[in-house]
């Protein structure tokens, strides 16, 4: 599902956010993906707790991050 999705785009963060902004941005992102429940906002929710849950995740971060370098 991920591979296809830039996660710091899908977040709409820069590669080196501190924690704390992607915690934020993925609350706003969540928010407002919550209220549209038209055509694809379940598809939106799941990615954007996907991006959350690696992103927020040092060990799982740093993986993506070495992933995503090559």
């Amino acid at each position: 599902m991920t591979d296809d999705y830039d996660l710091y785009a899908v977040l709409e963060v820069a590669p080196h956010a501190r924690p704390a902004v992607i915690d934020a941005a993925f609350g706003v992102l969540r928010e407002s993906a919550a209220r549209d429940m038209g055509d694809g906002a379940a598809r939106t929710l799941a990615l954007l707790n996907r991006a959350h849950a690696i992103l927020a995740d040092s060990v799982r971060r740093a993986a993506y991050d070495r992933d995503r370098s090559r």
